[in-house]
């Protein structure tokens, strides 16, 4: 490792030896270059073994030109400094210069001005391209449309995550099981599942230098259900010798620079841990395009560091270990976003004079990437990424759309749509904070999904503290339509009786996913609302509550206890409602209950 380190800095510093090498050999003064280039180069490892700088082509451009400036800087000022000493005749209000003791370095400040001329050269080439490239690097996002959400059935086909503030704050109660509690700190927690189970995840670190240096091991990390408002947090023993809070070659993001200097690298590194409970760190490779210091988006790395043994493996984002379930850090995913966003119609457009026309900002009310990210996982079990989007007009709160972005494969699907205009994350926040004012709970973690054909906010309401409180659901079209309780199952079941009562624009689930439900009546209510009515039923031995608008289906206010009904429902685990379009009363004409 340490050979590798001195050819990367002879690499970096190839501008300081090339400016020392030409004024020592023209201006005969090999002693005096010799050391302020082993000097120099010194310095530089010092600042490449802090920074860590990518091996790409604009980097190394970069730093060799101010390499260069520097250099020839020094020999300038020594330059200055040395002929400055003359021999002087006089007193103080009357000198004369009788000589200078050597000749000035004129070399220097020419290759100091020649330097400046080729960063400004590489500055204005990076510029220029990262403008013409833009197209090209826009057609790598693997994008695409749809119009309907992510479809919400059932809490236990898709879990729905408690704000990570709360798993946060009950670790931080539960900090004292650790050894030597006093020399960490707890980290960033990210979401993933393990064996099944989705799970909040958070490492510790050192809680500075010199308590790495005593102790040179993390003695573990903490796990959490991310659903289970009642859970609480496990502190699994494994030991962590590599971690990013530790020093020099145990540093996780050096040994990970030091396996793949050639690699950009994004953002902060991630926790993943395998089904043995085994700690991995993750980080998002990728190579640079040109001299622009971008990415082509299809073509992301997946850096795998084994927190124990420091083995580093590197991956396509899609070959990576199947334990991982974000090969695809959120910094990764937010750069899809920003890119997707502003530069659909080419560089230009993004700015006023170009019209702006559909540019797409990211809100920033998610916990991931500085608050454009929210982690969710689907109902097959991927870890999905979620933002929604917005105008950079301020006086406008609905939302242009949102993306879902696969933390595997990259894959960028943008909701929206056309027909229905939707209240953005900001105005879910607003209207969730303002339930219970005189608790002063903020809303956190604004997440949208399609619930029985309805665009829907679920918002989780915390405690100044920190401590989880309550869902919020949201209808994201019908603003009066709000309902909050303690469990995410709950709330869902109460908000779908309140889509059937209040008549909202919703239709059912897709077709595909209905199964024939057919059993004798038990019991029977009739809900009028505002503007609709509403039948609500169970059946035996089901315990089910199937509701059913009557301008769907109208002979569905005669529906009386002991009827015999057939009809099409969505059904899943744990539902206790269900909304359905129309059914069929035995007895009662066919052609009547279409």
């Amino acid at each position: 490792m340490f050979i590798d380190f001195v050819q990367l800095t002879v690499l970096f510093g190839l501008g300081i030896l090339a400016t020392n090498i030409v004024v020592g050999f023209l201006q005969k003064r090999k002693k005096t270059i010799i050391i302020l280039t082993i000097i120099e180069l010194v310095v530089l490892a010092g600042i490449l073994y802090v920074l860590l700088p990518s091996k790409t082509l604009s980097s190394m451009l970069w730093i060799n030109l101010i390499g260069i400036l520097i250099a020839s800087a020094v020999l300038w000022g020594l330059n200055a400094v040395q002929s400055g000493q003359l021999i002087v005749e006089g007193n103080k209000r009357k000198q004369k210069v009788i000589k200078s003791t050597m000749k000035p370095i004129g070399l220097a400040p020419k290759i100091f001005g020649l330097g400046i001329v080729a960063l400004l050269i590489l500055w204005g080439v990076s510029g220029i391209t990262r403008i013409t490239s833009t197209d090209s690097i826009y057609a790598t996002i693997p994008a695409k449309t749809q119009e309907q959400a992510e479809t919400l059935t059932s809490t236990k086909e898709t879990p729905i995550a408690i704000a990570p503030d709360t798993a946060k704050r009950k670790m931080l109660q539960k900090f004292s099981v650790i050894p030597n509690s006093n020399m960490f700190t707890l980290d960033g927690i990210t979401a993933q599942t393990i064996n099944g189970e989705y799970v909040y995840v958070a490492t510790l670190e050192y809680n500075g230098f010199w308590k790495w240096f005593k102790l040179k091991e993390i003695p573990g990390y903490f796990k959490i259900s991310a659903t289970d408002i009642n859970a609480q947090p496990e502190f699994v023993s494994k030991p962590l010798h590599y971690t990013p809070s530790a020093y020099f070659n145990e540093d996780a993001a050096r040994k990970i620079y030091a396996a793949f200097p050639g690699y950009g690298s994004l953002g902060t590194i991630n926790l993943e841990i395998d089904e043995e409970g085994n700690p991995f760190y993750v980080q998002t490779l990728y190579k640079e395009y040109g001299v622009t210091g971008l990415m082509h988006f299809d073509h992301f790395k997946t850096a795998v560091l084994n927190a124990e043994t420091g083995e580093v493996n590197l991956y396509g984002s899609e070959e990576a270990p199947s334990f991982i379930d974000a090969p695809i850090t959120s910094a990764a995913a937010n750069q899809l976003n920003e890119y997707y966003g502003r530069f659909s119609q080419g560089w230009w457009n993004q700015f006023i004079f170009g019209a702006k026309k559909d540019v797409k900002i990211p809100t920033e009310n998610g916990i991931y990437a500085s608050g454009q990210i929210t982690p969710m996982l689907n109902k097959d079990g991927q870890l999905l990424y979620f933002t929604d989007f917005t105008s950079d007009d301020s006086n406008q709160d609905s939302a242009l759309g949102y993306s879902l972005i696969n933390a595997r494969t990259g894959q960028l699907t943008y909701y929206r749509d056309t027909d229905v205009g939707i209240m953005d994350s900001d105005g879910a926040i607003s209207i969730a904070s303002k339930i219970y004012p005189e608790k002063k709970w903020k809303a956190e973690m604004p997440v949208l999904y399609n619930i029985d054909g309805v665009q829907t906010w679920i918002v989780s309401l915390m405690d100044s503290k920190g401590i989880f409180k309550k869902y919020v659901y949201i209808n994201a079209v019908d603003n009066d339509i709000v309902i909050d309780a303690d469990t995410a199952q709950t709330a869902l079941d109460a908000y779908r009786i309140e889509l059937a009562t209040s008549g909202s624009n919703n239709q059912s689930s897709d077709s595909a996913s209905m199964t024939e439900r057919k059993g004798k009546v038990q019991r029977v209510q009739l809900l009028t609302g505002s503007s609709q009515t509403v039948v609500s039923f169970i059946l035996e031995n089901d315990p089910i509550i199937y509701s059913v608008n009557i301008n769907n289906s109208p002979y569905a206010q005669f529906l009386q206890v002991g009827d015999q009904v057939t009809f099409q429902a969505n059904v899943t685990a744990d539902m206790t409602a269900a909304s359905i379009e129309s059914l069929t009363i035995e007895g009662v004409p066919k052609a009547e209950n279409n």
